[in-house]
């Protein structure tokens, strides 16, 4: 027996499921997309890696943070989300 809605044929469960994938996307819109990384957990380094560093990086904001990982950040570093900054 299938539990539709009397107004749109649409079931319980479709519903339910909608508004549970829809609770990640209404917290990354409300403030959590300002949360930022461990250091740790981007292996970030103060040393430069394969001539990339920091304050060639898209995310780099001088003169010493990451809009996308947490602390001090060494304009000499490197961490895997490393991006080259736009030209």
């Amino acid at each position: 027996m299938k539990n539709r809605s009397a107004t749109g044929g649409i079931s319980r469960r479709t519903v339910l499921i909608a508004a549970a994938g829809a609770v990640p996307a209404l917290g990354l819109m409300t403030g959590a997309a300002e949360a930022k990384l461990a250091p740790a957990a981007v292996k970030y380094q103060a040393e430069p890696k394969d001539g990339k560093q920091c304050d060639g990086c898209n995310f780099f904001v001088a003169p010493n943070a990451c809009k996308q990982v947490d602390g001090d950040i060494a304009p000499t570093g490197w961490c895997l989300l490393w991006v080259k900054k736009a030209a």
